[in-house]
């Protein structure tokens, strides 16, 4: 994938992005020392049997901020804890119209004449429905095993014949962040990791290669997703192609 040469090259750079200082929470740390602590908390999600979180905060951070998701996500658990899982979810969003939907449970101020569009609530539903239509066809126990199970063998590379990579606003992104949210070791292809890998790295590959291609370089991917992540954010670097 890279030569000898290209690794020690690769891994210079690296370090100077886990050195580089950001702000977190009104303090000024390390992107390597804030990606150690985000990626030890996300080894804890690969025991959660928590179904309808890597769904729901998928589809909120679609073209958002990570912040705004997470503050829109806590209010949803907090306000409407009734609400724990996809079976719960679909039978509220069958029985609410969208733009209902859209501002009681998500905070979302969706335009009222097309809010049956609006990328967020069209992904969740995409989602809802798929998983649970992808349990029923496995014969699956729970929720949560279904989507491990769909994760374990999704293929990004073949999206387009995969049961909930050929719906409507599911892409590579929405893949690994769902697959992130499992506690799975694999990179989000965001824009502004490839922004970073391309622009800062120098390193063009295939988005479906990152993963192995942080295991080449000795990184958890997560890990490494993270640092780029935040580096492409601080530094507001993007893939030139555009958002994913």
């Amino acid at each position: 994938m890279i030569s000898s040469e290209k690794k020690l090259e690769v891994l210079a750079r690296i370090n100077e992005i886990e050195n580089f200082i950001v702000s977190s929470n009104g303090r000024d740390t390390s992107i390597g020392a804030l990606c150690g602590v985000i990626t030890a908390e996300s080894s804890e999600l690969s025991n959660s049997s928590d179904s309808l979180a890597p769904v729901l905060r998928t589809a909120l951070v679609i073209n958002f901020r990570e912040s705004a998701m997470k503050s829109r996500y806590q209010r949803f658990v907090a306000m409407f804890p009734e609400i724990s899982t996809l079976f719960a979810l679909k039978r509220v969003m069958d029985t609410t119209v969208p733009l209902a939907f859209c501002k009681t449970y998500l905070n979302i101020n969706a335009n009222s004449a097309a809010a049956d569009k609006n990328p967020k609530y069209c992904l969740l539903k995409a989602l809802t429905d798929g998983f649970l239509e992808y349990q029923k066809l496995h014969g699956l126990s729970s929720e949560i095993e279904a989507i491990r199970h769909w994760s374990a063998r999704v293929k990004l590379d073949d999206l387009k014949n995969d049961f909930i990579g050929k719906r409507h606003g599911v892409g590579p992104a929405v893949v690994q962040n769902i697959r992130l949210n499992l506690g799975d070791r694999v990179m989000k292809p965001d824009r502004r990791v490839i922004g970073v890998m391309e622009q800062f790295l120098h390193v063009k590959i295939p988005v479906d290669k990152y993963s192995e291609f942080a295991d080449l370089i000795g990184k958890n991917p997560r890990y490494l997703d993270c640092i780029l992540f935040e580096y492409g954010k601080a530094k507001k670097m993007s893939a030139k192609s555009g958002q994913l």
